[in-house]
């Protein structure tokens, strides 16, 4: 046993003791009078707001053109740095794969070091190098500790991947090799397969319908030149967004973006994306047969860009009706009542060009076709009476609670601080939470209609083809002379 398990087995004795001694102290005919005592802190707790911590955005633009967002937080002797560009696979054009082949060979090597010697010298440095891609754009982090000596050459050798890579024929090589390990993998996995195959089906012929990776052809076609000419023409101070949160004096900051951008060749502005349309017209399903122990199932339907008026009645009617909490509607009717799912999501993801509204579940395969009917059902009785108005309360609660936990550390305030300079919104990180709280159920219940309809659900399934059954009744509704274990079984 520990310290610490001493000290608190002491506390609880000392606690128990003087509960003790008061009852044997109070008289007799008080006892029976006496309430249960309430914790003065618990109540204190409930009649405070939740408030978020007091971040000022700082922002700037530099001559070549792109943009800087920073908030200090000295807090921690550490700083966070998120660069983008609008460099992801929608930019592809004729060549599938390009993007991300051509982030895929920036940290492969820079002057005077091949990719172990930058890893080798980010962990020198305590330093963290964080890479992704979408279809907008390709990002890259920089974590590392604030004091000069270890700032500096972690920032130094960030640039250099942005501004300097290589792009030798060796590392494209081993890139198309790893890129085809991914398109093989894709295409035995589930997620990967109905993730493709909804896209294909809400946006035909878009680029936002195509692989990210490319194909296992069009990579293996991809040249060095075409890297490079990418390169030269996305990666550019004109491109790039830069976001800065951490321990830095505003001139600091200043000097760090500077040297992005001097890293970087002026350039010139990327073409815009192309915008996803809405589909009219009947809409269409697909199969895909896989050997799967339970089926994945998803509906999808377009929606808004992500500087509509909409979106943010949108949100909330989505998060009602699909979020990730045990109270959505779909979980309550789907989990709690029926048993068909562990899990059930409405998510929707966000692009420069529109969006796509995505309902996400596994069930067993003899229920497939009962689910998706079922949730088809309840989204049309969703439309004709939208949400409550204590489930619309119980919601912007839940929001402005999560406002304020999800600015407690620099990795959550960067994420929040990314999407605004992404999306070029009103540089204050509660403004989305705020003017939702002005929501009616009105308003969610008419931009629910305008945007989307329950007969424009396109569906995807992946798993086996089996014989449909009754789905099962609803908990409520199960007859009280039905019993899970036979008569005469007790638990011993």
């Amino acid at each position: 046993m520990n310290k610490f398990t001493w000290v608190t087995l002491w506390l609880l004795a000392l606690a128990g003791l003087q509960g003790s001694l008061a009852f044997a102290n109070a008289e007799p005919q008080q006892t029976s009078a006496v309430q249960p005592p309430r914790l003065q802190s618990l109540a204190e707790l409930e009649e405070q707001a939740k408030t978020s911590r007091p971040l000022e955005i700082n922002g700037w633009k530099s001559l070549f053109g792109g943009k800087v967002l920073f908030i200090r937080t000295p807090e921690l002797p550490m700083l966070d740095l998120h660069v983008s560009f609008p460099a992801g696979s929608t930019q592809d054009g004729a060549h599938p794969g390009l993007a991300a082949a051509t982030f895929s060979l920036l940290n492969e090597g820079v002057p005077g070091k091949d990719l172990s010697a930058i890893l080798e010298t980010f962990d020198s440095l305590g330093a963290k190098l964080g890479m992704s891609i979408d279809p907008d754009r390709a990002s890259f982090s920089l974590r590392t500790l604030a004091a000069t000596e270890k700032r500096d050459p972690a920032l130094l050798l960030f640039t250099q991947i942005l501004g300097e890579p290589l792009l030798t024929d060796e590392s494209l090589s081993s890139v198309k090799k790893e890129l085809t390990h991914i398109l093989k993998t894709q295409q035995q996995d589930p997620s990967s397969q109905i993730t493709h195959a909804m896209n294909e089906l809400l946006m035909p012929g878009n680029p936002y319908a195509q692989p990210i990776y490319g194909t296992e052809k069009s990579v293996a076609a991809l040249s060095r030149e075409q890297i490079q000419a990418f390169h030269r023409q996305a990666y550019t101070a004109s491109n790039v967004l830069i976001t800065l949160v951490g321990d830095l004096t505003l001139e600091q900051a200043q000097a760090m973006s500077l040297q992005v951008f001097n890293a970087l060749p002026a350039g010139s502005e990327m073409a815009g994306a192309m915008p996803i349309s809405r589909r009219q017209g009947d809409t269409k399903s697909r199969h895909i047969e896989h050997p799967l122990s339970q089926t994945h199932i998803q509906l999808g339907q377009t929606g808004v860009t992500r500087q509509h008026p909409d979106y943010l009645a949108l949100t909330v009617a989505h998060m009602i009706f699909g979020g990730q909490n045990p109270s959505s509607r779909l979980m309550k009717e789907l989990r709690e009542k029926r048993g068909l799912t562990y899990a059930v999501q409405l998510q929707s993801t966000f692009w420069k060009g529109g969006s796509a509204a995505v309902i996400s579940l596994k069930t067993s395969p003899q229920f497939s076709e009962g689910a998706v009917k079922l949730v088809q059902s309840m989204y049309r009785d969703y439309l004709l009476t939208g949400p409550t108005q204590q489930e619309l309360d119980d919601t912007l609660r839940q929001l402005r609670i999560s406002t304020a936990l999800n600015s407690a550390s620099n990795a959550q305030i960067l994420s929040r601080l990314v999407d605004i300079n992404q999306n070029d919104l009103p540089l204050d990180l509660n403004f989305s939470v705020e003017q939702a709280q002005g929501l009616t159920v009105a308003q969610i219940k008419g931009a629910l209609n305008k945007h989307f309809d329950a007969d424009q659900w396109s569906v995807v399934t992946v798993g086996p083809n089996v014989e449909q059954r009754p789905l099962p009744l609803p908990a409520s509704e199960v007859p009280q002379s039905m019993c899970r274990a036979e008569t005469g079984f007790v638990a011993s």
